[in-house]
């Protein structure tokens, strides 16, 4: 009997070791991708965990602490919007970069980001209404369910968005999977993770995927609904978080480049 504790207490550590020296492997890996440190990139990877665990815990609070969190022009809300602003900064500074370097169709592809982020900033302020105050038109009053000036809260037009929402969630959790795990596409890796999150950030996305299947295909318990409705917003802020380490991991990767050919021309 001693020995078989022993055995299984050997086994038991060998097992602990084995995954160590796997997150190592993966953080170092990922850490010369992003040109950081292996803990700054383990911080980037519990990030969105992070945010939806502080969005339940709001909801245990109480439901002042939680509508605080979620509501409109809420905690959450506000952060989506300068993490979506830095992000369409970083995406036009990107579509610069990668069009004078002669990248021209990736270029125009971070030119149409921009154009999306711009359209996501605009409807979370709902263009600028709730800032500058303007009366909402009663024809567009009349089909929006706030009645307010933007598009993802028109009657019929909002599921669209949600789809969207699970299509992206979709897009960034299993495209870099492939680009990460496949081995005919390793070759191309490098490049192509200037079009696909890196793997790191699957997190962000993953979350966005799986809730938006559930709340797209089921109705949430009625005890339940407001809570689970508006954590949303919580997932929300982890997908705006998740387009903005997708760029700053392409600032990162186009300064590194030109660092290289910098000192190749010095040398």
């Amino acid at each position: 009997m001693e020995e078989i504790r022993t055995s299984n207490t050997t086994n038991n550590h060998s097992s602990v070791a084995r995954l160590s020296r796997a997150v190592k492997k993966f953080l170092a890996d990922a850490a010369e991708d992003w040109h950081f440190s292996p803990t700054t990139v383990a911080i980037i990877c519990v990030l969105p965990f992070i945010v939806a665990l502080l969005g339940a815990s709001t909801a245990l609070m109480g439901k002042s602490t939680y509508k605080w969190f979620t509501s409109e022009d809420g905690f959450a809300e506000t952060l989506q919007v300068i993490f979506y602003v830095a992000s369409l900064i970083m995406a036009l500074i990107a579509a610069f970069r990668y069009w004078r370097s002669g990248e021209k169709l990736i270029g125009v592809l971070y030119l149409g980001l921009s154009g999306a982020l711009i359209f996501l900033i605009g409807e979370e302020i709902s263009w600028g209404q709730r800032i500058f105050g303007w009366e909402t038109a009663n024809s567009f009053a009349a089909v929006n369910k706030q009645e307010e000036t933007n598009l993802h809260n028109v009657y019929g037009v909002g599921s669209t968005f949600k789809w969207i929402q699970m299509l992206v969630g979709a897009y960034g959790t299993i495209i870099p999977l492939l680009v990460w795990r496949w081995s005919r596409l390793q070759p191309y890796r490098d490049r192509l993770w200037a079009l696909v999150p890196h793997y790191t950030l699957i997190g962000y996305f993953v979350m966005m995927f799986v809730w938006r299947i559930y709340r797209n295909l089921f109705e949430p318990p009625q005890d339940f609904y407001f809570v689970v409705s508006e954590y949303n917003e919580v997932l929300e802020l982890a997908l705006a978080l998740g387009f903005f380490f997708f760029l700053l991991f392409q600032m990162r990767k186009l300064s590194n480049q030109r660092s290289r050919a910098a000192e190749s021309a010095t040398n």
